[in-house]
């Protein structure tokens, strides 16, 4: 007569293994996509920020020459800290705004090392129907608006 034994196959364990693998997988898709959301939304924050201080700056020529980080901060349109841009969007790298150089009636934000290109090209779909112009190179995710 055979005695039965109590525990587990190899097999049996096997499959539990992949099961939790599998799932593991699936959460951390889950929380680079929501990580990455939130770097979007906090980017986009921060432009709608920039456009209205941008556009309490705005002296009555329409003209946006001489705009910076620096005269936002000084008229309190931004934060304080924000004055040298440096560091300061969601992900490490610069903010900066600028009078666009061909038009004057026209200004230029720009973050630097964005570190996700899927990140970078979904801000330029964001924005394209909204601004002149848009785009994300090397890192770099431009907006230009019109004043």
């Amino acid at each position: 007569m055979r005695t039965k034994v109590n525990g587990f196959t190899f097999i049996e364990v096997l499959a539990v293994l992949s099961i939790i693998a599998i799932a593991s997988l699936g959460t951390l898709v889950l929380r680079d996509w929501a990580v990455g959301n939130a770097r979007v939304s906090e980017a986009k924050n921060v432009i709608t920020t920039l456009q209205a201080g941008a556009q309490m700056w705005k002296p009555a020529s329409g003209e946006f020459t001489g705009i910076s980080m620096t005269e936002l901060s000084n008229i309190g349109a931004v934060p304080a800290d924000w004055s040298d841009g440096v560091g300061k969007n969601p992900w490490g790298g610069d903010i900066m705004i600028g009078p666009d150089t061909v038009d004057a009636t026209k200004y230029i934000i720009r973050l630097t090392n964005v570190g996700s290109p899927e990140e970078g090209q979904r801000l330029v779909r964001d924005y394209t129907d909204i601004s002149t112009l848009t785009s994300y190179a090397d890192g770099d995710f431009t907006v230009t608006f019109q004043g």
